[in-house]
């Protein structure tokens, strides 16, 4: 169990907060293996998620906090999560937790987004598909996403995820770190919620969960592809007891070697722009949004498939 250690700063150049200090998310990457977590309301999620893990929450990857810094006032919005951190976390030394005004964090971070509150959190060991499905209830979906590289849309993904709840997700094919600051900001703290792992082949992981019961929908636009109410009304679809929405890169989307794996291709439908749209530019939506759509037809399709179950009992 660890114990807290609360310290006053004045000086921007205090060795003890160099890991703060003008925090670049490639050292806090490749160097102290940390990620970092910004504005008390996010890091308020953080340490939620933390101390909900420590009294039984399942979920993957575990989280550990290393520091926190903090204006006097965010200490007082986080303090009943502060004061419950030694019993959540593993690690024997003390939990040092810096308190310093507003302006010296600016100074310090060299930015102004963080409303007063700064947390290192340790990078968490990469955690399997066997994990993942693990912590996740029986009934539970996945989304996977194949080459999705913008910072912005994993974090809309895992908001999504986190809004519409039982589901996980799968990263595959070189998507972008969720734990990126900017990630981790746009998804609102949910990637500390949202169970998730990472795929070194997702091709292969995927042929594998779809011979374990999964139905494998392929998010695409393409002549052929199924508007998405229909794809989930398909016999092969509904009457899986689990279901992987496939989502590809934001401007190739999903690899036709993922597509031909996929049970069904389900698109979008939308209208063009009245004509003024030039020819043969489409109207599309980005990766987040999309997901955003598919997990509310997954969710209405278990809400369904529990109805319709109850009904025959």
């Amino acid at each position: 169990m660890a114990t807290l250690l609360e310290q006053r700063i004045d000086d921007r150049a205090d060795p003890r907060i160099a890991a703060f200090r003008d925090v670049r998310d490639a050292d806090l990457r490749g160097r102290d293996g940390l990620f970092c977590v910004e504005s008390p309301r996010i890091i308020h999620r953080f340490l939620h998620a933390l101390t909900a893990s420590a009294q039984g929450v399942a979920c993957t990857p575990r989280i550990q906090v290393d520091s926190l810094l903090l204006s006097p006032d965010a200490a007082v919005f986080l303090r009943p999560l502060l004061d419950a951190l030694p019993s959540a976390c593993a690690v024997q030394n003390p939990l040092a937790i810096f308190l310093a005004e507003e302006r010296l964090l600016s100074e310090l971070a060299g930015y102004r987004m963080h409303q007063g509150a700064l947390a290192l959190g340790v990078r968490p060991v990469s955690m399997g598909i066997p994990a993942l499905l693990q912590v996740l209830p029986p009934d539970a979906d996945l989304i996977a996403t194949s080459g999705v590289v913008h910072t912005d849309n994993i974090g809309g993904l895992f908001r999504s995820a986190g809004s519409f709840g039982g589901v996980g997700v799968l990263l595959g094919d070189g998507s972008s770190d969720p734990l990126h600051r900017k990630a981790i900001r746009v998804s609102s703290g949910r990637v500390f919620s949202v169970p998730w792992a990472e795929s070194t082949s997702l091709e292969s992981d995927l042929a594998s969960l779809r011979k374990s019961g999964f139905a494998l929908i392929a998010a695409e636009d393409t002549p052929s592809a199924l508007p998405i109410e229909e794809a989930l009304l398909l016999p092969k679809i509904e009457s899986a007891p689990r279901r992987i929405v496939v989502l590809g890169a934001e401007g190739s989307g999903v690899p036709p070697a993922l597509q031909s794996l996929c049970d069904v291709t389900a698109c979008i439908p939308m209208r063009d722009g009245g004509g003024l749209l030039h020819e043969g530019d489409r109207p599309s939506l980005n990766v987040a949004i999309a997901s955003a759509v598919f997990l509310h037809g997954l969710c209405g399709a278990r809400r369904h498939a529990r109805t319709r179950l109850h009904g025959r009992r």
